[in-house]
């Protein structure tokens, strides 16, 4: 009922040290949204480099933009600030990584799909760039998951997740994925995951990214990214095998609480030559350090 009576989208948009990529996403934005109104809010979560800066500039320019400042360099947190802060009543939720472009018209196909799927939660948008996009879009339909760069969430299950006060633990690497598993399991957790209904692929709805150069400064945000994809790795096996045993309840709030002894005892690298040795960094850190004070990455 909430289409039939409201026109405006509220759009997230998570921004960490993207001072030189963040004017390409929100150049884009209207172009996205094929006219329909939105209100866009810029989280720029614990960036050392110009960003908020440059997202307050978008600000002022724009009555329609909002800038926001988080300490904290952490997506997940950044996310729960959205939802349980600042998120308004909407047509849908609009959530964008601030370093890729939504296509033209993917905003609009994104909450149309919604409109067209009451019984949705969530509409996915595809990547329509780099070299492991049909891969990467072959993945995402088949197991009807979101991509944390583009994807909508209804307005009724931000207030499911409101009232039932599920929040995204602190630290959490890999949002999307965590996201896409309470949906298809209908926010309950668990192990039937079967919900399939809850996530739409929305046709039309794709994100363009710059592909990374061989260059130095490429090279050393790869390293970065490959030791954040081993983390997320390693945290989903053990917070999905206690979100399966024990449902949303066994949720941390900070996602170190779930590296005791004994579950980091069944941590092994995994065997190709890539992450087996990223795994094996990623493990004795985590073995080195005490509660809670892994360095982000």
């Amino acid at each position: 009922m909430l289409f039939a009576i409201c026109m405006t989208l509220s759009i997230c948009i998570f921004a960490h040290n993207e001072q030189w990529l963040l004017h390409q996403c929100i150049g884009a934005l209207d172009a996205a949204a094929a006219g329909q109104d939105y209100r866009a809010h810029i989280l720029v979560n614990g960036s050392t480099d110009e960003t908020y800066s440059v997202a307050k500039a978008f600000a002022a320019a724009d009555r329609r933009i909002t800038a926001h400042f988080l300490p904290v360099a952490d997506k997940a947190n950044a996310w729960n600030d959205y939802v349980y802060r600042i998120a308004p009543d909407a047509c849908a939720h609009i959530f964008i990584d601030g370093d890729v472009r939504p296509s033209a018209g993917a905003i609009h196909a994104l909450s149309s799909a919604l409109q067209h799927a009451p019984q949705a939660y969530g509409a996915a948008a595809l990547p329509a760039t780099g070299r492991s996009r049909r891969a990467w879009a072959t993945r995402l339909i088949s197991n009807h998951y979101l991509s944390g760069n583009l994807y909508a969430l209804s307005q009724s299950v931000l207030s499911y997740i409101r009232a039932r006060n599920i929040c995204l633990p602190f630290g959490a690497k890999g949002e999307d994925g965590l996201i896409s598993y309470l949906l298809l399991t209908d926010l309950i957790g668990g192990s039937d995951d079967s919900h399939r209904d809850r996530v739409v692929i929305a046709d039309g709805a794709t994100f363009e990214y710059d592909s990374l150069a061989l260059n130095w400064r490429d090279v050393k945000i790869l390293h970065r990214r490959l030791l954040r994809y081993s983390e997320r790795h390693l945290q989903k096996i053990i917070l999905y095998h206690l979100l399966k045993q024990h449902g949303v309840a066994a949720m941390p709030d900070n996602i170190y609480e779930i590296y005791s002894s004994e579950n980091i005892r069944q941590l092994r690298p995994r065997l190709d030559p890539v992450n087996f040795w990223y795994d094996r960094v990623m493990l004795k850190r985590v073995r080195r350090q005490n509660l809670g004070a892994l360095k982000s990455y």
